[in-house]
C-alpha cells in the first residue's frame, strides 16, 4: 500500500516570542514493513534542520529560532510504502508466559519492561493483569486480551486527558485517546513480563464510512514481543493488530521518547494552536 502522508502544526503566540528550540520526530522509519521514499519537513519562520539518530534507532530533526517571532509552522510530507508484517490466518500463538523469564536480562528489551515517564509498574496494576489475564499463559493471546479489554472498556474521549496524562490515571478514569489507551495497555503487559513498546505513528482509515477511532490524527499503539517471532502491534483504540494501513514514526517506552513535536521557547504560552493530518491511499 503507497500512502501520502501530511502532517502540519502550527502556533500562534499573543506576542513575540524568542530562543526556540524545537525536536521533530516526524520521518517515518523504514523497515522491513515499510518503506519512506520521501518525506521533507518545512519550518516558518525558515530555518536550517539538523538530524540524528536517537537511542531507539528514530529519526530526529532540530531546529532553532533565536529571532523573535510570533507564528511557527512546521509541514511534513511523506510518501510511504507498506506491507503485509502479519498472517491473520496464523498468529504466534504457543509461545508461553513462561518463556519471557529470561527477557529482562536482554538489554534490547529491557527498558520495555520498567517503569517509565508514563508508566508504572506497581501492586495496583499487577493486580489488575493478572485478573485480565485469566487462565491464558500464551504470550500473544495474553496481550490481545490487553487490547480487547481496553478497547471494551474505556471510553474514547478527547476531553478528559492531557498529553501528560499517566497510565495510573488512565486506568482509574477509563477515558482517554489512543495515547492514554496505549499507555494503559503498555502498564499491564509490562507487569505480565511482556515487552511492550509505544509506538507513535499514522493509519489510513479503509473502512466504510470512516469509522475507525483517531483517524485523520497522530496515531499511537503499542508492539509486544513475542519470542521467536518479533515485534506485533496492537491498537487497543481500534482493536485491531496492526497491518499495511499503519505507519511507524518512532518507537520508545512511551510518549515521551517519541513525541511528534517537542521544544522550548522564551515568552507568552500560544494563543492559538492547531494540528492538521491527512493520510491519502495513492496507489489505487
Amino acid at each position: 500500500m503507497k500512502l501520502y502522508i501530511f502532517h502540519r502544526t502550527s502556533y500562534s503566540y499573543p506576542s513575540p516570542v524568542r530562543q526556540s528550540y524545537n525536536e521533530l520526530r516526524l520521518h517515518p522509519l523504514s523497515n522491513d514493513w515499510q518503506h519512506c521514499s520521501s518525506s521533507t519537513i518545512t519550518i516558518l519562520p525558515i530555518c536550517k534542520l539538523r538530524s540524528y539518530l536517537d537511542l531507539n534507532g528514530n529519526i530526529v530533526h532540530y531546529f532553532e529560532l533565536p529571532e523573535e517571532h510570533q507564528k511557527l509552522v512546521i509541514e511534513s510530507r511523506s510518501i510511504v510504502e507498506t506491507s503485509s508484517r502479519v498472517d491473520f490466518n496464523h498468529f504466534p500463538y504457543g509461545v508461553n508466559l513462561s518463556s519471557l523469564s529470561k527477557m529482562e536480562g536482554v538489554p534490547e528489551y529491557r527498558d520495555y519492561l520498567q517503569t517509565s515517564s508514563y508508566v508504572e509498574i506497581n501492586p495496583n496494576v499487577w493486580r489488575m493483569a493478572v485478573d485480565l489475564r485469566g487462565d491464558s499463559n500464551d504470550v500473544f493471546q495474553t496481550a490481545y486480551q490487553v487490547m480487547e479489554f481496553i478497547y471494551n472498556n474505556f471510553e474514547y474521549c478527547k476531553s478528559t486527558t492531557t498529553v501528560n496524562t499517566h497510565a495510573n490515571e488512565v486506568l482509574n478514569l477509563r477515558r482517554g485517546v489512543c495515547q492514554d489507551f496505549a499507555h494503559a495497555a503498555l502498564a499491564l503487559c509490562r507487569c505480565l513480563g511482556i515487552p511492550a513498546r509505544y509506538v507513535s505513528g499514522y493509519f489510513f482509515d479503509h473502512t466504510r464510512g470512516k469509522k475507525m477511532r483517531g483517524a485523520e490524527a497522530s496515531h499511537a499503539w503499542i508492539e509486544v514481543m513475542v519470542k521467536g517471532h518479533g515485534w506485533f502491534g496492537l491498537d487497543p483504540t481500534n482493536n485491531r493488530v496492526v497491518d499495511d494501513t499503519y505507519v511507524i514514526l518512532g518507537t520508545g517506552r512511551d510518549y515521551r521518547d517519541v513525541a511528534p513535536v517537542t521544544g522550548s521557547y522564551y515568552g507568552p504560552l500560544p494563543n492559538a494552536f492547531d494540528v492538521t493530518v491527512r493520510v491519502k491511499r495513492i496507489d489505487s
